[in-house]
């Protein structure tokens, strides 16, 4: 079993960005099944330019880590500050673990290393046609320890699942 301990999250920045760009290639790859997305004429999927270019701005409101197992490197986690109901809440945006280290509890160690160890409220959305992730998330909400577990589903996002996780009475769903 994987300990947290073996488990590194590598924050992203200007010097290793294209790596976390490069990994996203790999995720937009395995989405492209449910997501009909197409690459483009120099044949990438679409890039996390934007993202990438507001690393390290004073006002930047995402974040990205490389996930290091054993020091190699195994996947991402991509975090957000967003806002729900008018009330501020960090987003558990993206994961992805190359498909060589899954199975392994990579993605269940930073899940608790994240959203079942911290004292604010997590938002988690997943696409509603992503079965695999949504089955990840269940059962991760079944195995692990929360504080809370709340489905908010409202009608003008029905692209996906959104899950608050570990609310403790500050953002009121609708």
């Amino acid at each position: 079993m994987i300990s947290e301990r073996d488990i590194v999250l590598e924050p992203v920045e200007q010097s290793n960005k294209d790596l976390l760009d490069n990994l996203w290639q790999f995720y937009e790859l395995e989405s492209s099944v449910w997501s009909e997305t197409d690459i483009d004429a120099s044949g990438r999927y679409a890039s996390l330019e934007e993202f990438l270019g507001r690393l390290g701005a004073a006002d930047a409101f995402e974040w990205g880590f490389i996930i290091r197992y054993q020091m190699n490197i195994v996947g991402f986690i991509i975090v957000a500050d967003e806002f729900l109901n008018g009330v501020p809440i960090r987003e558990f945006a993206d994961i992805y673990i190359l498909p060589k280290y899954r199975g392994l509890g990579i993605a269940t160690a930073v899940t608790c290393m994240t959203l079942s160890k911290a004292s604010h409220p997590w938002l988690l959305c997943v696409y509603r046609k992503d079965e695999i992730a949504l089955k990840f998330w269940k059962n991760a909400f079944n195995r692990l320890q929360f504080k809370s577990i709340s489905e908010n589903n409202p009608p003008e996002v029905d692209e996906f699942y959104e899950f608050i996780i570990n609310d403790t009475e500050s953002i009121h769903l609708k």
